[in-house]
């Protein structure tokens, strides 16, 4: 049998859409109540053309539908049920967890309260309605030299100032983990991020659920052949 790496993190960050939840959450609400656009929105930013800040920013001016309706879809959308034992394994050893997002607060929130994590710190961007009940996007998060123009700077919130006493570990799974990535000494990846990782020679630790990625941060003992 195979030793179980032990990373003995000092600090755990995770990715939220299509980390913790099972898809992207952020997607599922723009094909399920925005206007046809922000498709076209998508493919700029796909294409290099924008960043994701004014992408996301463009995309939720085309939603059609209230606060409460958000809520209620969000709360309804698949998790990955392993962050309830990532977050009870995290609180046992006194690691903190962070969730760092790209995605929407109010959805992160809605999740987090259907699942009693709403203990968990978040960085994400804001989601609010105008005068006119229109919805719009800021970004507390966001920094103006970041590398990749996200709404939420992930290497600003997550990457410590002295590596040589902190071990931080990043979780997540697409594109707008990538840049953090490349920074972070330990990286558990999945799905197009894990791809990116294999194609950019960035080490990262394949993994499919959260909970196998507590049991390698956690593990009791090496196990050895």
């Amino acid at each position: 049998m195979r030793r179980l790496l032990k990373v003995r993190p000092t600090e755990v960050y995770c990715d939220f859409d299509g980390t913790i939840t099972c898809l992207d959450a952020t997607d599922a609400v723009l094909e399920a109540f925005a206007l046809p656009a922000w498709r076209e929105w998508e493919a700029r930013w796909v294409r290099g053309e924008i960043t994701s800040q004014e992408c996301l920013a463009r995309q939720i001016e085309l939603i059609q539908a209230d606060r409460d309706t958000l809520i209620e879809f969000a709360s309804d959308l698949p998790i990955d049920e392993g962050i309830l034992t990532l977050d009870r394994r995290c609180s046992e050893h006194g690691v903190p967890l962070t969730i760092v997002s790209d995605g929407i607060d109010l959805l992160v929130e809605a999740v987090l309260r259907r699942h009693g994590l709403l203990h968990l710190p978040v960085f994400s961007n804001h989601l609010r309605w105008d005068d006119n009940g229109r919805p719009t996007l800021s970004f507390p998060f966001a920094e103006k030299d970041c590398e990749s123009g996200a709404g939420t700077c992930k290497c600003a919130l997550t990457l410590p100032a002295d590596l040589r006493s902190s071990r931080p570990v990043y979780i997540g799974d697409g594109r707008s983990d990538q840049c953090v990535s490349a920074k972070m000494q330990t990286v558990f990846a999945k799905g197009t991020l894990r791809d990116w990782c294999e194609r950019t020679g960035i080490p990262c630790i394949p993994f499919e659920t959260l909970a196998e990625v507590a049991e390698r941060l956690f593990v009791k003992e090496a196990r050895i052949a």
